[in-house]
């Protein structure tokens, strides 16, 4: 059944309203549904509404609920936070994040980014980024939404870290731990944290800040990896080892 992902505020009672236009447009000329095909809703709150259209016009759908059930939990939460990189590399980090189910990702200001966002530069691109992950969660028929954040700088996300079991950081330092020995004595840990630097890697004083928070510094392998590779690399790595797909 197809699934769309909604605000709490378009449901009334036993009817959601769609009026978004990209949204409206996937589903009635893409996918070809009319009066009386079914549909799922995903809200903001973790919950799925099923229910069958009963109104359509040219900038409005309108779905009669048929019944509502709450999305169980990740088993796994992982929090990405990934350096900025060129703008048609990082919506494809994203995309792939979503569709690996990543629970929340943050676009990440280092010593060595290129990419320098103005905020209304950043307040775009966060909703471009929105998008695609709404897309990407469609496309795997994944039921929640990751949050995805304004681009901050490192010292700010490593403030909100405080309280993670597990914080990462993949670098290509030498005294860098391989990534297969940490999981093994974190086996058990629900939460991980990973931060991931630009092309130049992290600079010293980002790793001995990150270090000060907790945060350990992991090998992905011999290999230099592209950012969005290294991201999607250690978001796969962590999935499969720590059962959250």
């Amino acid at each position: 059944m197809p699934r769309v992902f909604i605000p709490t505020h378009q449901i009334h009672g036993s009817v959601i309203t769609i009026d978004d236009a990209r949204q409206i447009h996937h589903l009635r000329d893409v996918l070809r549904l009319k009066m009386g095909d079914g549909i799922i809703c995903c809200d903001s709150q973790g919950t799925e509404h099923r229910g069958l259209i009963r109104f359509e016009s040219k900038d409005r759908l309108e779905v009669e609920l048929q019944g509502s059930s709450l999305v169980a939990k990740q088993s796994v939460s992982i929090w990405l936070a990934a350096a900025l990189i060129k703008a048609n590399r990082f919506d494809w980090l994203v995309q792939k994040a979503t569709e690996l189910g990543v629970s929340r990702i943050s676009p990440l200001v280092t010593r060595y980014t290129v990419i320098r966002l103005r905020q209304e530069q950043a307040r775009s691109k966060c909703a471009r980024w929105q998008r695609i992950a709404q897309e990407a969660a469609k496309q795997c028929g994944r039921k929640t939404l990751p949050i995805v954040d304004v681009p901050e700088p490192m010292g700010r996300l490593l403030e909100q870290t405080k309280q993670s079991p597990l914080v990462l950081i993949p670098t290509l330092v030498k005294e860098a731990i391989p990534l297969s020995e940490v999981l093994k004595s974190s086996g058990a840990a629900r939460e991980v944290v990973v931060f991931i630097g630009p092309e130049g890697d992290f600079s010293e004083e980002e790793l001995r800040l990150a270090r000060s928070f907790g945060a350990r510094p992991v090998s992905l392998g011999s290999l230099t990896l592209r950012s969005e590779t290294a991201a999607v690399a250690a978001v796969a790595i962590l999935q499969y080892s720590l059962g959250g797909l």
